[in-house]
């Protein structure tokens, strides 16, 4: 089978085009930069018209069988029209040509649980317009894009959606916003940080390398599901998370339990202490999921690696990648 990736470049791509790699696809990883972790590389941009690919390149692609859509940032500080416009656009974008290329049988749409925002109650794989605030820009665009993949009546489409993904990877691919990590350098200086209930929730987080197996197997199932979620069975609590991820540095976290009103008080002082307010995103829980989410997953699920949360930041601290101490952080 040949696989297009769009995305192949990033932190989940680098998972998904090994996997795939590994169960014997041909892989073909298409990213901005031409750069290729286990396939062959193809320059494009999800932003133009056919991924910005002419007529030579759609010919190479014409006996592509599936599509993986993986792209994004993850950026939550990111201009609000180019974070809506990379993930609405670049959706439809890769679905259009996904269409037109003639041997294409599945589309696998890499959605986020953020898409729910701020929803209420329960919720499963089948609601996502349920009335939801957003938090931030990021979480419109995943619930735009999610939006336009379900509505695709040319291409099967198969969304997976993901809380934050941890473990171990190159560590420039590893990304630094968008998740707990993003409180990381300010747990390292000892701050303290305002939580709910001192963080005793789940942000539904999972491994990366079992996401790549995910979508590797919602690409070859006979019958995929049409909305499918993947996180950790074990449901890690936002505050073992962040003990996790400073367990490297030999840190312990200062969580400190905050209601409502505290934390309104924690993103006021924010910027004076150097930090973004997208730093404190997770401080309050996430929808509430049915844990019935994870039987629609293609079996067998792969089971997470031991350790694979203290592994994320084993990774960058081995690496010398620079966790901005707040103290180089303009305020002005």
């Amino acid at each position: 089978m040949k696989v297009l990736v769009v995305g192949a470049g990033g932190y989940l791509g680098f998972w998904v085009t090994r996997l795939l790699k590994e169960a014997g696809a041909e892989v073909v990883e298409l990213n901005r930069r031409g750069v290729a972790h286990h396939g062959e590389a193809v320059v494009g941009d999800v932003l133009s018209t056919r991924l910005g690919l002419g007529p030579e390149a759609l010919d190479r692609l014409a006996d592509v069988e599936a599509v993986v859509s993986c792209f994004g940032s993850v950026d939550w500080e990111a201009d609000p029209s180019a974070i809506v416009n990379l993930h609405l656009n670049g959706t439809r974008n890769v679905l259009n040509t996904a269409a037109a290329l003639p041997s294409v049988r599945r589309v696998v749409h890499t959605s986020s649980l953020l898409a729910l925002g701020r929803a209420e109650g329960t919720v499963g794989n089948r609601e996502l317009s349920v009335g939801q605030t957003f938090r931030n820009w990021y979480e419109y665009a995943k619930y735009r894009a999610e939006a336009v993949a379900r509505r695709e009546q040319r291409v099967p489409v198969s969304i997976v959606r993901f809380g934050p993904l941890l473990g171990p990877a190159p560590a420039e691919l590893v990304p630094l916003t968008g998740g707990p990590l993003q409180a990381l350098p300010q747990l390292l200086q000892g701050m303290p940080l305002l939580l709910e209930r001192s963080g005793r929730f789940p942000v539904y987080a999972g491994d990366v390398a079992v996401a790549g197996q995910v979508i590797t197997d919602l690409v070859h199932a006979a019958e995929p599901p049409a909305v499918c979620t993947y996180y950790d069975p074990a449901r890690p609590t936002l505050a073992r998370i962040l003990h996790e991820l400073c367990l490297p540095y030999g840190t312990v976290p200062r969580i400190v339990q905050g209601g409502r009103r505290a934390r309104v008080a924690q993103r006021f002082a924010a910027r004076r202490l150097g930090l973004t307010e997208e730093s404190l995103e997770y401080t309050a829980p996430l929808p509430d999921l049915d844990p019935a989410v994870l039987d629609t997953l293609p079996r067998p699920v792969r089971a997470e690696r031991p350790g694979y949360l203290a592994a994320t930041a084993e990774t960058l601290r081995e690496a010398g990648r620079v966790l901005s101490p707040v103290s180089e952080v303009s305020t002005s």
